[in-house]
């Protein structure tokens, strides 16, 4: 019996680690960037804000939990109530479970904003920030395959495509920017 060439055997683990894996790599690429860029925004959860009127002749003189509790199932929001307070006296800010709600008492404009998980992205980041042990043999796993992935993609191509040529230096260049970058934040 022959043994298979080193090359077919570096096309098979790349071919099938890079299918197997291919649901990982989706996850972390999506969320790496979504994390990345945390500083712009929430990559977890979006804010949702709704904008009511209430009629202010309705409205009590001083409001107390349970004024506020009313307003809040008024507005259709039967979120738990958390606390209140009055910045202003034309103004009450009402904090809910997930949420604020601010009411301007002259006019009656209530304006609430609501943390709403985004359904897919919330999903990926928690298992980018690593959720227990299972998913850190998972995510290590990973990393090794695609140890195994980065090298098997050296010896795929033979001749000018390959490591000898513009491979190489393509491969050069993509080890040359990160050494540079760590360098850089010495």
């Amino acid at each position: 019996m022959r043994l298979p060439h080193w090359r077919h055997v570096a096309r098979v683990l790349h071919r099938d680690l890079g299918y197997f894996f291919f649901g990982a790599t989706v996850v972390y690429g999506v969320s790496g960037v979504a994390i990345n860029h945390r500083h712009d925004w929430d990559p977890s959860y979006s804010i949702v804000r709704v904008e009511r009127t209430v009629n202010a002749a309705d409205l009590p003189a001083t409001f107390t939990r349970e004024s506020a509790t009313a307003l809040l199932r008024t507005a259709g929001l039967p979120q738990t109530y958390l606390k209140h307070y009055t910045p202003t006296a034309d103004q009450v800010r009402i904090f809910y479970q997930g949420g604020t709600a601010t009411l301007d008492r002259t006019s009656g404009k209530l304006v609430t904003e609501t943390l709403q998980r985004r359904p897919v992205l919330h999903l990926f980041n928690k298992l980018h920030y690593n959720p227990g042990r299972w998913w850190t043999w998972y995510s290590d796993a990973f990393c090794g395959a695609l140890l195994v992935v980065a090298l098997t993609g050296l010896v795929l191509l033979r001749g000018r495509q390959g490591i000898g040529r513009r491979g190489g230096v393509v491969t050069a260049l993509g080890v040359l920017l990160p050494g540079v970058l760590i360098l850089s934040f010495l």
